[in-house]
């Protein structure tokens, strides 16, 4: 049931998003980001992506959901607890991907960016890390 009700609220976004998208960078409403923000082609192009990610996963969840509801494994609830977050987690890494590549493309990414794999700490005593 989580998995349905989930499912149909990222949906919902991604179609309001689709709609309505917004017309400058706000925390609140729709997609934000640094890779967004780089310039006004890549928010509108972040806007249109993130939307439709969105449609697609929560589609995707819609269905597993009812899946799941049909076939009477509603009873293991803890897996589909345990999982519903992945698909909230899949739009973001979808858009941020697509949207690199697209900063990539046009020769437009940032210089200060740090691809986040790339980062590595390493502990030390103190509260800096060694560099």
């Amino acid at each position: 049931m989580i998995y349905i009700a989930c499912g149909s609220v990222i949906m919902v976004v991604g179609i309001i998003w689709l709609i309505n998208p917004p017309r400058k960078p706000h925390p609140l409403y729709g997609y934000y980001s640094y890779l967004a923000q780089t310039n006004s082609t890549s928010f509108k192009f972040a806007q249109k992506k993130a939307s439709l990610y969105f449609i697609l996963f929560g589609g995707i969840q819609l269905l597993i959901g009812v899946g799941v509801h049909l076939l009477n494994w509603d009873r293991y609830f803890l897996i589909w607890l345990l999982t519903f977050y992945l698909f909230l987690v899949f739009p973001i890494m979808a858009t941020e991907k697509s949207l690199k590549k697209f900063l990539i493309n046009r020769h437009e990414l940032p210089h200060d960016y740090v691809n986040p794999d790339d980062v590595k700490h390493e502990r030390t005593k103190g509260f800096r890390d060694q560099k």
